[in-house]
């Protein structure tokens, strides 16, 4: 399981005096208004000012900026059960139940490869039935300034899934299909908390009403 250490001036000079062969992939570039960056996940935190429409300086705030083929998928079994993981995501320090969703391997990767590679590295191998684009999803309308994709994904697939080292570098300790009623029923009680998965799961039951 990950732990997270909050890398303040001195912990970051100890943790990286005692470990020379550790390199931080964030870096700044402050003269392109850049806060912080990390190329390999395609991450910008960018430092804006904000004018009303008089022209008068408000305040100053950040934008997010990822990559356009990060996407979270709605994972679909020959039966149309929806898959669900159980992962610790160690930034709430807690274990959520989700959809598969991840970064694209460069600027380059294009939404549905992206979500065809999440899928078979959190889920596991599959043949794929069809896979649908439901648009994008903002997740958080303050910050990001970019949404992300949402991916339907019918694959045919074993229903018994053993976990292996893939799914437990991701920190995924079950992957489970549910009928929809049933993933309903675990969003009205509460049980559902990841607010992307919230998000591609009601943009999916929309498709499905009104297709």
């Amino acid at each position: 399981m990950k732990i997270k250490i909050l890398l303040d001036s001195a912990t970051k000079q100890k943790l990286l005096s005692q470990n020379k062969s550790i390199t931080l992939d964030w870096q700044n570039d402050i003269d392109k208004g850049v806060i912080i960056k990390n190329e390999g996940m395609g991450i910008n935190l960018c430092y804006y000012a904000v004018f009303n429409e008089d022209n008068t300086f408000e305040y100053d705030t950040f934008g997010i900026e990822e990559r356009e083929g990060n996407c979270v998928s709605v994972v679909l079994n020959q039966e149309n059960e929806i898959c669900l993981l159980k992962e610790y995501r160690f930034m709430p320090d807690k274990y959520f139940l989700s959809c598969p969703r991840g970064f694209s391997d460069s600027q380059n990767e294009k939404r549905i490869d992206c979500a065809l590679r999440e899928v078979r590295e959190e889920v596991g191998d599959f043949r794929i039935i069809d896979t649908v684009d439901l648009g994008n999803l903002y997740q958080n309308t303050t910050f990001f300034v970019k949404p992300i994709g949402v991916e339907v994904v019918k694959i045919e697939i074993d229903k018994k899934i053993e976990i292996n080292e893939d799914q437990q570098s991701e920190d995924i300790i079950a992957v489970a299909f549910y009928k929809p009623n049933v993933i309903k029923r675990m969003i009205n009680e509460g049980e559902i908390e990841c607010l992307i998965t919230l998000g591609a799961l009601l943009k999916y039951f929309s498709y499905v009403e009104n297709k």
